[in-house]
């Protein structure tokens, strides 16, 4: 991978996880509404790993993903679970729920019931299965066309309504169009050269600031709007970034390698998982900016511990004997 892919990934993954963080810092600090659905940034750069950079499938492609996912996800769910102590009866079935990516709750509720942005693991969880089990594809712009109207065709059918929304929870037919999306502009930007433009460089601040400005008038649009439109308003982000992923590949932004953003890069999948906690420590102590800067601090904090203590000394260890396994004769 060229440095310039590595750091354009790094930036797309490092602006939706502090959208993530603005979102729901915004609402307990401020008591006002921002959303720009950053979690589709992450959809955006895993599309563009499985479809483009990975090589195997099958179990061993899913025990991989596994791996990454897991076990932040898993220290992170425990964190939760002692800071906010719910009634104890409730543990075993909030476990269990949460153990399966929540693709066993019973109502939409118990998603957000620890920490909101879980939505997304049985999410992610589903596109890697699925690209498990599908052999090797070239991404299409016509296939990122047809899943987006398929994904707009289902908010017009009572499937939008089934399980009181469950069908949020699966990457098909709404979130997949936005994988796809991702694995789309990987390949374009692998079969050609790419020329760093200071023009792409000023394209991408500009287009930063527009996806910044939607998230402010999210709520504006909703009230002014039908009951499905925040569907829409998160489709519309969602090519947003994926035009954003384009622009960043061809500016000068990513063109010199950082260290800060390879750290923040590095850890951004923890920052999304673990910054609601802070608040919840924090608020009994320091409120207002000084609580949201410390917040964001501890956050990166909990992170870079997660991703040194627990995720890469797990990576070490199971990758090269998952390769050995996977390689051994039957």
């Amino acid at each position: 991978m060229s440095p310039s892919l590595f750091n354009a990934l790094h930036l797309t993954k490092v602006f939706g996880a502090l959208l993530v963080v603005a979102c729901h810092y915004a609402g307990h600090y401020y008591q006002f509404s921002f959303y720009s659905n950053g979690t589709g940034c992450f959809f955006i750069v895993a599309g563009y790993y499985a479809l483009n950079w990975e090589h195997s499938r099958g179990l061993h492609y899913l025990v991989k993903r596994l791996l990454r996912l897991y076990p932040a996800y898993l220290v992170a769910v425990v964190a939760y679970l002692l800071t906010q102590w719910p009634p104890v009866s409730s543990w075993p079935a909030l476990l269990f729920h949460h153990l399966t990516f929540l693709l066993t709750v019973p109502d939409k509720a118990t998603v957000f019931a620890l920490n909101p942005p879980f939505w997304s693991m049985p999410v992610f969880f589903t596109f890697f299965t699925l690209v498990a089990f599908l052999p090797r594809v070239t991404p299409r712009a016509w296939q990122v066309g047809a899943l987006l109207l398929v994904a707009v065709a289902t908010l017009k059918t009572p499937l939008i309504e089934w399980h009181d929304g469950y069908i949020e929870l699966w990457v098909f037919p709404l979130h997949l169009f936005a994988f796809w999306l991702g694995g789309l502009i990987g390949h374009v930007a692998h079969r050609r050269e790419i020329k760093p433009s200071k023009t792409y460089s000023w394209l991408t601040l500009a287009l930063m600031g527009v996806i910044i400005a939607c998230g402010f008038f999210y709520q504006t649009f909703l009230e002014l709007t039908s009951e499905f439109s925040g569907f829409y308003f998160r489709g519309v982000m969602v090519l947003l970034f994926g035009l954003l992923f384009w622009v960043v590949l061809h500016s000068h932004l990513t063109v010199r390698s950082s260290r800060p953003l390879a750290f923040l890069g590095t850890i951004s999948f923890g920052v999304y998982l673990f910054h609601n906690l802070p608040p919840m420590w924090l608020d009994p102590v320091v409120s207002g900016v000084g609580g949201m800067a410390a917040a964001l601090i501890l956050s990166i904090l909990l992170a870079w511990g997660s991703w040194v203590l627990v995720e890469a000394p797990l990576l070490r260890f199971c990758k090269p004997r998952l390769a050995r396994w996977m390689s051994a004769p039957y």
